[in-house]
Formats: structure tokens, sequence, C-alpha cells
């Protein structure tokens, strides 16, 4: 009898649990960032430098053969930048998320959360100065990823293309990061949407 009651005392707490929050999202445990970053473009630099967006790592790391990146950053002739999914540049390997790339007509700072849809998977954006563009990038590759148990992989953030110098082949831009599975938050502090 003791065992039954037990149980159902169990029961009753898990439920109750459940019903305060969406039983199948990850809790958000990690605040959103926001940073300023200058990353050497693909093309016309040493294949060291840093050249890709590692969103995971939150930090700007050379493309390698294995992937360990979200995006890559180029210049193209007309002086824009242009940013590709990691698929774009390395097509296989154990460390290669399907990103999508959304460019938005809002300013960085009023961009609160990432949109739903409308994300262009695996292809190329061109943005110039002063234009947003926002990332869905999954992240379920595996053991050890930052999403593998979720069952809302997506990583988002929003980049905001400042400056771009031809002449030193560089660009410098705004990253908003929300590093929680799932969430699309931009808000400062720990994200609840």
């Amino acid at each position: 009898m003791k065992l039954r009651l037990a149980l159902f005392a169990m029961l009753v707490t898990v439920v109750g649990l459940g019903a305060c929050r969406d039983p199948i999202q990850l809790e958000a445990t990690r605040e959103t960032t926001t940073d300023t970053l200058t990353v050497y473009a693909l093309s016309g630099t040493p294949p060291s430098y840093p050249n890709a967006l590692s969103l995971v790592a939150r930090q700007i790391v050379p493309v390698s053969g294995f992937g360990g990146f979200d995006i890559v950053f180029d210049i193209d002739a007309a002086g824009n930048a242009v940013l590709h999914p990691a698929r774009r540049v390395v097509t296989e390997g154990p460390f290669v998320p399907h990103v999508g790339l959304q460019k938005i007509a809002i300013q960085f700072e009023a961009l609160g959360e990432a949109p739903v849809a409308g994300y262009k998977v695996d292809s190329t954006v061109v943005a110039s100065e002063g234009e947003v563009v926002v990332v869905e990038a999954v992240h379920n590759l595996g053991d050890g990823d930052l999403c593998t148990y979720a069952l809302k992989p997506q990583v988002y953030a929003k980049i905001a293309i400042d400056t771009i110098f031809v002449a030193a082949r560089q660009i410098k831009f705004r990253l908003g990061l929300d590093p929680n599975c799932g969430y699309r938050s931009f808000a400062p502090g720990i994200p609840t949407f």
C-alpha cells in the first residue's frame, strides 16, 4: 500500500512539473550575448586567417575541412559581404550543420527575436553595410553537439554588417546570439521563448 501511494505521489509530481513548461523544450540556461567581431574574407587571404563563425564556440575560426563552424564570410567584387552556410563550403563531415540565412529589413537593435520561417537553408546570402541577416543553425550532429538531445535543435543568431574593408579583406559585424536550443529571443538575459 505504501508503495502504491509513493508511486502515485511521484506521478502527480512529474505531471505537475511538466504542466509548468513545454515538456519537449530544453530549459534555457545561458544568457543571450551581443558582441562586435572582425573576420577576414575567405578569398584573398591566407587559409589560416579566421574567416568563419562558430555559434557554438561563440568565436571566429578559420575554415577547416572538418567543419566546426556555421557561416563563412567573403567579399565579392562589388564590395559586399557574402555569407556562406557551412555546407556550401564543406559538403561532408561530422560537424557541418545545416544553416538557414535570411536578410531582414529590421534594425539590429530592434530585432527582438528570430523569425519562425523564411530561412534559405544552405544558400548563400549577399549583404551590404547596414544590412541584417538572421541565422538558424541546426546543431544535433551527434554526441557532444550543443543540441544533440533537443527536439528543437536550432540555435539562432542575428548579424549586422557594420563595415566592409575591401582592401584589407575584413568584415566588421555585430553578433546577437541565443545559445539555447530552440529559443529565438535576442532580449538580454536568459530567454523564456
